[in-house]
């Protein structure tokens, strides 16, 4: 009888149990999954050489080349749990260096204006012995509009006291409540060093606890046009600012540039040379260091294996070469054989007859072009050491007087073929590195036949080596050979030209988290009819309306554009501001506010 009673009160309870379940919200009981992409480096092609640039899926590259590092690269201490993957995120070979992603959070726009949607934001950070570098995580939650809602948050920094000077990770996590408004939240990651070696990144998640429909990793969507014909060229050791700065010595560059597109935020992926072919050739550097042919040897899939494997053709045409495959310097003391990387590869260079049927004399193209039917689909172009800039000069005004004239020798002739004049032609000239080791900038122009390549388009958008890589691969419908080239943006912006909108005023900052002892720099920009010799920059507390108090630190901003430093030390304390560009010694706004984050 005892037990009955038991039974049916347990019953009881259990029945109002599921009456709960049944009327409570979904989103009570649950969160979001990671709604960054690729948040632990995971889907990047790793690599040992810590001086190599990658593609870094699910991340767009702000600033630096920073790249993905294999935990094989050394020895790290980590936490515990959960267990290490293969690789994490690192600051690459050119200094400070920033990353970013947008995560659409639209789908839950009405639990988050609600109120009450929290955030948590974890992940490892860490650094290199006693180095003092660092990275740094921020979020900045925006409107539907762009408009950033609330104050940016900030992950915990990991400096090397903290890893009492080890070499290793510390875990670190951030929480607070999502914005109301907020559709998009904006995840930078910066990797800042006062000298010698940055700071690392693991493990970065970012959830809600809504749920969130999440987004998935994808390759970059190619705008690149299919092509019956595509052109490489790779030039050697001349700056960006040799041949924008000189159009005098390069008319022939400039009047590619004027009737395709130029590409002004290119860069190369490695130093020295023979690692930047290799990238476009094979979605890899391979090797480490200043290695050369016949030293390279690499056994990997090539972009010449890709041609073949979908039937169709390529050749590559090196200046001095002589007979097919000639690896001698007999004909030209200038000839350099790895001027094309295909020797570099096993299959080819170890196949006689393979090798023989692909690597010709430049003097072969004339032949091949004089029909699209004896054209390759695809040729590689290349000039000895001394016409492709090296030898001549390293991007001195000799050296640019000589690379000019050997491309248009080269190239007019393409143009005028029946490859270009009848059927979809694509040419791409570029260079395989810098001569300053500043940030590896180089020249890139992309040219189309048939109208494909709009004339006198220009381009700022972040592109490099495995970008060329992947458009050549879009263009000839091809599949990629690492994540490198599968996941790294098409050039293209030279086939869709973003639209110039209507001339609106712009403050930006490529850093907008600095430590309080250091500069930060914010950029301006104003159309003719709002220029003035007081137009200013204030720096505010964050909800401060300009005028309503006084700005904590201003500086005129005179120009039509330009760039101002401030020191972050005259602000008052560590915290966040807002940044205000305002019109004319009065309260204005030409834009603003710019969220700024003083650690």
């Amino acid at each position: 009888m005892e037990m009955r009673r038991l039974w049916r009160a347990l019953g009881g309870v259990f029945a109002l149990l599921g009456a709960l379940l049944a009327v409570m919200p979904a989103s009570a009981a649950t969160t979001s999954g990671n709604l960054i992409v690729n948040g632990g480096a995971e889907a990047g092609y790793c690599t040992t050489d810590w001086t190599a640039a990658t593609t870094l899926p699910g991340w767009s590259v702000v600033s630096g080349s920073p790249d993905v590092i294999c935990y094989s690269a050394g020895s790290f201490g980590h936490p515990a749990s959960p267990a290490p993957g293969t690789a994490f995120f690192a600051p690459g070979n050119q200094g400070d260096g920033a990353i970013q992603q947008s995560v659409d959070v639209s789908s839950a726009a009405t639990a988050i204006d609600g109120g009450g949607i929290g955030y948590n934001l974890s992940g490892w950070l860490g650094g290199w012995t006693t180095y003092a570098g660092y990275a740094q995580v921020t979020l900045q939650f925006r409107s539907g509009a762009g408009q950033q809602l609330g104050a940016t948050a900030t992950l915990p920094t990991v400096s090397a006291a903290d890893r009492s000077s080890a070499t290793s990770f510390l875990a670190r996590s951030a929480t607070g409540t999502v914005p109301a408004g907020t559709r998009s939240i904006l995840v930078q990651v910066q990797f800042l060093q006062s000298s010698g070696e940055s700071g690392y990144l693991d493990n970065l998640s970012l959830t809600l606890n809504t749920p969130v429909t999440a987004a998935t990793l994808a390759p970059p969507v190619s705008q690149v046009p299919g092509y019956d014909h595509v052109f490489m060229v790779m030039m050697e050791n001349t700056d960006y600012s040799a041949v924008m700065g000189d159009p005098t010595d390069t008319p022939y560059l400039h009047s590619l540039m004027a009737q395709g597109a130029s590409l002004a935020n290119y860069h190369a992926v490695y130093h020295p040379s023979d690692e930047n072919y290799l990238a476009v050739a094979g979605g890899d550097t391979y090797t480490t260091g200043a290695t050369y042919w016949p030293h390279i040897n690499a056994p990997g899939t090539n972009l010449g294996d890709r041609i073949e494997s979908v039937g169709k053709t390529w050749k590559a045409y090196e200046q001095g070469m002589g007979t097919p495959c000639n690896t001698t310097t007999q004909y030209d003391s200038y000839y350099e054989p790895d001027d094309a990387p295909f020797i570099n590869y096993t299959d080819v260079s170890g196949n006689a007859t393979r090798c023989a049927a692909h690597l010709f004399d430049t003097t072969q193209l004339t032949t091949d072009l004089k029909s699209a039917a004896t054209t390759p689909n695809f040729s590689w172009i290349a000039a000895d050491d001394y016409y492709d800039g090296e030898a001549s000069g390293n991007g001195s005004v000799t050296s640019l007087k000589t690379q000019d004239g050997w491309l248009k020798q080269t190239l007019a002739p393409i143009m005028q073929s029946p490859a270009w004049t009848t059927q979809k032609s694509l040419l791409i000239v570029t260079w395989d590195e810098d001569t300053s080791n500043a940030d590896n900038q180089v020249v890139a122009i992309v040219n189309g036949s048939q109208g494909t390549v709009p004339a006198g388009t220009t381009s700022a958008s972040r592109y490099d080596h495995y970008s060329t890589a992947r458009t050549i691969e879009a263009a000839l419908g091809l599949s990629g050979i690492t994540a490198n080239d599968t996941y790294a943006t098409p050039l293209n912006d030279a086939f869709v030209p973003v639209s110039a909108p209507a001339p609106t005023s712009t403050l930006t900052t490529g850093t907008p988290s600095v430590p309080h002892g250091s500069g930060v720099t914010f950029q301006y920009a104003t159309p003719a009819g709002s220029t003035s010799s007081t137009n200013w920059i204030g720096i505010y507390p964050v909800g401060v309306t300009p005028g309503s108090q006084s700005s904590l630190a201003w500086q005129y901003a005179p120009n039509g554009s330009g760039s101002l430093t401030f020191a972050a030390s005259s602000l008052p304390a560590p915290g966040s501001y807002a940044v205000w560009y305002l019109y004319n010694n009065a309260y204005s706004p030409l834009a603003g506010p710019l969220a700024l984050t003083v650690g």
